[in-house]
């Protein structure tokens, strides 16, 4: 009788461990997801606005700061339609962004920590290119890591999902861009070259 007694009070203890151990889990869970540092609860709507403002705003001044300095048609061109794009953008999330501040990650002439403004001719067009890939690269991983899964409206999200399509785009449209300068560079290399092999070889 007393071992009868000594089992049900061990298996009394035992079911008062296993729910504290459980209330002070689901108590734990309930913080973490209530946590208001968490990242996946800690921008709205109005915040999805600002931040595409903010990474938006930053490379447009980039891109006019350096747009006269350009040389090729195909990147003038190229230079020309993103900021077109960019402004139109702009009107389009500004109502959305509340007022709310936006944190412009660039100083104008600047762009992926490159300051352009101190590059001319094809080094210029080079460096243009590539922080224009980076840019539209940063901007579709925010886009699906953070602002896509984190908008409330399904309309903002729906809009989201169609900014991501036309950030492709137009990366692809960079990088064929990118691809014509270095061909281009590249048969005037070796033109230049055969021109210099010629010279040597004299009379």
């Amino acid at each position: 009788m007393e071992s009868m007694r000594k089992v049900n009070l061990w298996i009394s203890r035992s079911r008062a461990i296993v729910v504290a151990a459980f209330a002070i889990t689901a108590i734990a869970a309930g913080r973490a997801t209530a946590d208001p540092t968490a990242p996946a609860g800690s921008i709205d709507d109005a915040g999805i606005a600002r931040r595409i403002l903010a990474m938006n705003r930053a490379e447009e001044r980039a891109s006019r700061a350096v747009r006269g300095k350009l040389v090729s048609a195909a990147v003038w061109q190229l230079a020309d339609r993103i900021d077109v794009d960019h402004a139109d953008l702009d009107r389009e999330f500004g109502d959305l962004a509340a007022g709310g501040p936006e944190s412009i990650g660039a100083a104008e002439g600047q762009a992926d920590g490159v300051d352009l403004s101190k590059l001319s001719g094809d080094e210029l067009e080079k460096a243009y290119l590539e922080s224009e890939v980076k840019w539209h690269e940063a901007m579709l991983a925010t886009l699906e890591r953070d602002l896509i899964p984190n908008a409330m409206s399904a309309t903002l999200r729906d809009r989201l999902v169609d900014l991501g399509a036309e950030i492709k785009a137009e990366l692809q449209h960079v990088r064929n861009v990118q691809y014509a300068a270095w061909v281009r560079q590249a048969a005037s290399d070796e033109r230049a070259d055969i021109s210099k092999e010629i010279s040597n070889q004299g009379p």
